[in-house]
């Protein structure tokens, strides 16, 4: 929703006019087209990779890191124990 909010924000230096306008243009169109190929690309692409790397790990082909042997130490006492 933020960057929907955002690309519409754009807007106006996509379809700026008078002193300036080329390079407010130019930099709308960059920004307006980039973040909405963007968020369309997050859109879809993220559930996607989310569902396959949970698909992989349930299927044990992605491993958890293997511990250290390292063992940790106990906590300190607070003050006043």
């Amino acid at each position: 929703m933020t960057s929907f909010a955002f690309i519409l924000g754009v807007t106006p230096l996509l379809t700026s006019s008078g002193a300036g306008a080329a390079s407010r243009h130019s930099i709308g169109t960059g920004v307006f087209f980039g973040m909405l190929v963007a968020t369309l690309v997050g859109v879809f692409f993220i559930p996607l990779f989310f569902t396959a790397i949970r698909t992989l790990s349930e299927r044990g082909l992605v491993r958890r890191a293997e511990p250290t042997g390292i063992p940790q130490a106990a906590p300190l006492p607070a003050e006043g124990d």
